[in-house]
């Protein structure tokens, strides 16, 4: 009974230090600690990730690679949004024989807007951003815009956890000025926590910059 009191002590800590305590501030030791441990759970831990790497027709990819550091720091998701509070890890898999692509991210606790509890509105931003990737590559223009983005939450996503934003193009109805996406939000088990559909358009008078190649 010790040995279990013991370990249910340990755990109610380790518990109450990651869901309760205040979120490291990007940039700190504390901060730099928990991305490492992040990092380290995504390279060891994710059944995913090890069948995404064993499937040759998935190119590996960060986000940000058409970006410079400073340049990262204006955007919503790798700026203010940053570190193991924020979006602590994201990484791309891309498959262009099927044009999907499958984010695998970690959310953490200063995206709730209820305690424990992912914000809508920050899983919007992700899911918009994600699926802007697969649109923009399958524009000649390598570029666009959201025109639409439609939402249906199916299940809470927790803070503290990994989880994969899927995005496919539909390749019927999109031409070299619309694509359209339809997207998910699973949790590591596979359980669906949101379903997306968007339009993104490359706007005809106005100029926008090219996002190349590189997510």
């Amino acid at each position: 009974m010790a040995v279990f009191g013991t370990c249910g002590a340990a755990f109610i800590g380790s518990w109450m230090d990651e869901n309760v305590s205040a979120p490291a501030l990007p940039g700190t030791l504390e901060d730099q600690g928990r991305l490492e441990a992040i990092n380290s759970k995504f390279e060891h831990w994710l059944p995913i990730v090890q069948r995404l790497r064993a499937n040759p027709d998935y190119v590996e990819a960060d986000v940000y690679g058409n970006f410079s550091e400073d340049e990262k720091t204006q955007r919503l998701t790798s700026g203010p949004l940053r570190g193991s509070r924020g979006i602590g890890l994201q990484r791309v898999f891309y498959n262009d024989k099927e044009k999907t692509a499958v984010n695998v991210a970690y959310l953490g606790p200063g995206l709730e807007g209820w305690p424990t509890m992912v914000h809508g509105g920050a899983l919007g931003t992700i899911i918009d951003e994600h699926l802007g990737r697969v649109a923009i590559r399958n524009l000649p223009q390598r570029t666009g815009v959201t025109a639409n983005l439609e939402l249906q939450y199916r299940a809470p996503v927790f803070s503290n956890n990994f989880y994969t934003f899927h995005a496919t193009l539909d390749q019927e109805r999109s031409t070299e000025r619309k694509a359209f996406v339809r997207g998910e939000v699973r949790d590591m088990v596979g359980k669906l926590c949101v379903e997306a559909s968007a339009l993104f358009v490359v706007p005809k008078n106005y100029k926008l910059r090219e996002d190349g190649e590189r997510f």
